[in-house]
């Protein structure tokens, strides 16, 4: 899966979160963005998404209510979100309202049956996911092995194989 593809499913995730949340994100206009666009034509959309992703946890940070509420679809957006590091923040969000093991079990679910994008997001939200050794943690290597193994997706494959 491309770049702009995998930024136009997070970016959607994220708005459809922040409609159930009722909020509005003001991207305030920064010509730094657009000098920075010049190079590289992805990026506007980034900058977009971090305030959207920013907003969102700051909302679901403050409402507990409404994080256990929107679970299902922090979950969607944590499971679009293929950066190294954001995922977090939406992780944080989802450990508070469900705990560890209903965090990891959703993110081994997401490996074992999701599509190429939800598999490498998830195996990239395993970190922030406060994992520890045991059985969880050895089904999520295996499956996410297997994951890798018959991923067709050569991006994909690459994060479900990386150690």
């Amino acid at each position: 899966m491309e770049q702009p593809a995998r930024l136009d499913a997070q970016e959607a995730a994220l708005d459809a979160l922040l409609e159930t949340l009722g909020e509005t994100v003001e991207i305030p206009q920064d010509d730094r963005v657009d000098r920075l666009a010049e190079h590289l034509p992805d990026y506007p959309q980034y900058h977009r998404i971090g305030h959207k992703r920013q907003a969102a946890y700051r909302r679901l940070t403050e409402d507990r209510a409404a994080a256990h509420g929107c679970y299902p679809q922090v979950l969607a957006a944590l499971l679009a979100d293929d950066d190294p590091s954001s995922p977090r923040w939406l992780a944080q969000v989802l450990l508070t309202a469900g705990g560890r093991r209903r965090l990891q079990e959703e993110l081994v679910a997401a490996v074992e049956h999701g599509d190429p994008l939800r598999q490498a997001c998830a195996v990239g939200a395993w970190r922030w996911a406060d994992p520890m050794g045991g059985p969880l943690a050895e089904r999520f290597l295996t499956v996410r092995r297997e994951a890798a193994a018959r991923c067709v997706d050569p991006w994909a494959r690459g994060r479900l194989a990386a150690d």
